[in-house]
């Protein structure tokens, strides 16, 4: 086409050819959704070329000051005992890293195993907040001294049930009140054989305790990390994978409008489930801001490996269903959301179908859904040479992006940051 003379055709012809080109850049987001486009905004992201090896772990997670001070955890075999939860930092925006000090006090306790790894949250003015499963429980502890100590850790499960408790996540509301939810093995009885519950803890005093366990749900996917993101006003929203008696799983969100005590009826996330007889591991992620609630999750419905998304404007009462958004990516998986700027920005794991006839390594990868639905083509984020897992997106300051994730080797894994900037020129 770049030979055509367009001063010479007739406006007809020319129209077609514009409809056909804009055709051919647009996502294939399926038939049971409209369809929104790409946004071709040329480069979104300039990457440090290599990124930093933080140290020999996974599952690295940050936190991020306003003078772009880095707070880190991971977690890491160094002993002969499993895992421990270590917690590192850097105040030069990670050029360098202090000192990993251990946060659990019994040591490998610590478990890491597909989503179910531990968290960090910033609390209210100097607090930092870490959650993570150590043998039956959920266990809790807080730095009030700029992460230099944590707190002996305190158990958030109100049971003694050796029954598991785990693929927790953990959020701050905008009054300052800690939420915890993670899948729990209490209610098979009454469950859908296979699945999970959904329970909830509340701290009002800053992690200092946790009040009495809530059951949100029944008929959880049981290894499908469950989210949560609130409103300007505290409302609460939370995401999860719920189960039917046919093995059909559809992508839910509750909210409730008092902390967490009751909570809505599950608004499906998209028109139609997917039927798989077991858990695949992967949860959705959801954020909110500006009055839009952003939902990506994983899917292999129709035997394809992909990434879908959802977008309410209502608070979660109805979501418009924007299909696919992986682009080309070949095995998408793990995405994680965070709203930048009023767009929702995802990174996930993928393999690059130009490589080695699409079975090159799995890597890092960033893509960016508008207010109005429409989506950006994935860029690849540089890595280290090895396979990605788990990849977390956090927003900086004065334009800063970061993402973390975890590189498998036959050695052992390594905990990876990358440091980018939104929007310059390579």
């Amino acid at each position: 086409m770049k030979n055509i003379k367009f001063y010479k055709l007739p406006l007809i012809l020319m129209a077609m050819l514009f409809t056909a080109a804009c055709a051919a850049t647009m996502n294939n987001v399926g038939s049971e959704s409209e369809s929104y486009g790409t946004e071709i905004s040329g480069n979104l992201v300039t990457w440090e070329p290599v990124p930093k090896l933080v140290d020999q772990g996974s599952g690295l997670q940050m936190l991020l000051q306003a003078s772009e001070g880095m707070s880190f955890i991971y977690t890491a075999r160094k002993g002969s005992k499993g895992n421990d939860l270590y917690y590192t930092g850097s105040h030069n925006m990670g050029d360098t890293f202090s000192k990993p000090r251990v946060i659990n006090t019994v040591p490998g306790e610590v478990s890491f195993h597909g989503e179910n790894g531990p968290l960090i949250r910033q609390g209210p003015g100097i607090g930092r907040f870490a959650v993570w499963a150590g043998g039956n429980d959920l266990k809790f502890s807080r730095s009030m001294n700029f992460g230099r100590s944590f707190t002996t850790p305190v158990k958030v499960n109100d049971d003694d049930e050796k029954s598991y408790h785990s693929f927790q996540t953990m959020e701050v509301g905008p009054d300052g009140t800690i939420y915890v939810a993670w899948l729990d093995g209490r209610g098979k009885e009454t469950n859908v054989p296979g699945s999970s519950s959904l329970y909830l803890a509340r701290s009002l005093d800053k992690g200092a305790t946790f009040g009495a366990n809530i059951k949100i749900a029944g008929d959880v996917c049981p290894c499908c990390r469950p989210s949560i993101a609130f409103d300007e006003k505290g409302k609460v929203f939370i995401s999860w994978r719920h189960v039917k008696k046919d093995n059909t799983r559809f992508v839910v969100v509750a909210s409730s409008n008092d902390k967490g005590s009751t909570w809505s009826k599950k608004v499906h996330a998209a028109p139609e489930g997917w039927q798989i007889n077991g858990c695949p591991h992967s949860g959705a992620s959801i954020d909110y801001k500006n009055g839009k609630l952003f939902v990506v999750w994983y899917s292999g419905k129709g035997n394809k490996a992909a990434l879908r998304a959802s977008i309410s404007s209502d608070g979660g009462k109805s979501f418009r269903f924007l299909g696919e958004v992986q682009g080309a990516v070949l095995d998408s998986n793990h995405p994680d959301v965070n709203i930048i700027n009023g767009d929702a920005w995802v990174v996930f794991q993928g393999r690059d179908p130009e490589e080695k006839k699409g079975w090159g390594l799995n890597q890092a990868w960033i893509l960016k859904i508008s207010q109005s639905g429409t989506v950006s083509l994935p860029q690849k984020i540089p890595f280290l040479g090895n396979s990605v897992a788990y990849p977390y997106l956090f927003a900086g300051s004065g334009g800063r992006i970061y993402a973390t994730w975890t590189e498998m080797t036959e050695s052992g894994t390594k905990a990876v940051l990358c440091r980018g900037r939104i929007g310059l020129k390579s």
